[in-house]
């Protein structure tokens, strides 16, 4: 209130000073996007979490009502406009080492290396300082170095997104539409929860389930993969195999998880991971399942 009666206000401005590691971080911003995912439920939202709070960043010196009138060439900016280009420029760089792979393996490296630690090596928190779920930041922090050698991807083709549209509803003539050719939905068609998406979805589990996913092997030489399941609150789980042996690359495996729930979440999803682990590379998967009946 000092300004509004003094006769001679005064100010200071004092130099910029850079805080160089901050504790903890990365922490979820309030304003981040979250799920669930209402359009497609047995589809983990968010995918992943990026630095998108005060980012330095170039900007248009085009002057416009943003900058005030200002003609800048820097601004700082919040927001998933600033956490986009971050994931992006991962994506280029995983496309720089493997120029072959599918927009969907680069999306698989992104996601099954991310990290869910902060810089106190505890659980990344929201800004609440509740630890975060898939629902908040998917499957983690991007970590671009282990993105760029995720050991295991999971891939998907035009065939595998039909089979997606027709489990969500979408008639022949709507996927024409987006064809330009015949395509019939099988009968009965995939459930969504298989679509061969890096993530693990089940939205309404009602009674006994399996899921089925499949991986690539994109290392050098042979190797073996072990599982790890986190365990899920009201759900016996079980992977089989739970073990995989790869002896080149680019061989597929598929595997199976067998959800046997014993409690109704009552409308709230419970979470859970499977990793696979060789000695080199850990790929994670987040579960989130709503159960609805036993």
């Amino acid at each position: 209130m000092f300004h509004l009666y003094s006769r001679n206000p005064t100010a200071r401005i004092y130099l910029t000073v850079t805080s160089a590691g901050i504790k903890p971080a990365p922490v979820m911003a309030i304003f981040s996007s979250k799920g669930p995912n209402i359009l497609s439920p047995d589809i983990i939202k968010p995918d992943i979490t990026a630095p998108g709070v005060n980012i330095l960043a170039a900007w248009s010196p085009l002057a416009t009502k943003n900058t005030l009138g200002n003609s800048i060439d820097f601004n700082i900016l919040s927001g998933t406009s600033m956490s986009c280009p971050h994931a992006a420029a991962v994506a280029v760089l995983i496309k720089s080492a493997h120029p072959y792979w599918s927009p969907a393996a680069i999306k698989s490296a992104i996601m099954t290396t991310a990290t869910l630690i902060d810089n106190t090596q505890n659980f990344i928190r929201n800004d609440d300082a509740t630890i975060a779920t898939p629902f908040d930041f998917g499957s983690g922090h991007i970590n671009p170095a282990a993105a760029t050698e995720p050991g295991l991807i999971y891939d998907f083709d035009t065939n595998n997104l039909i089979d997606l549209l027709c489990s969500s509803g979408a008639s022949d003539e709507q996927l024409k539409k987006l064809t330009d050719t015949p395509v019939y939905c099988k009968n009965p068609p995939t459930p969504s929860y298989n679509f061969n998406y890096p993530s693990i979805g089940v939205a309404n589990m009602a009674g006994n389930l399996s899921v089925y996913r499949t991986v690539t092997y994109v290392s050098e030489g042979p190797t073996v993969y072990y599982s790890t399941l986190e365990a899920i609150a009201g759900v016996k789980a079980w992977v089989y195999p739970d073990v995989l042996r790869f002896s080149k690359s680019g061989e597929k495996m598929t595997y199976r998880i067998d959800f046997v729930p014993y409690k109704s979440n009552n409308g709230s999803y419970e979470f859970g991971s499977l990793t696979w682990k060789n000695d080199v590379h850990m790929v994670r998967s987040p579960i989130a399942v709503n159960v609805v009946s036993v």
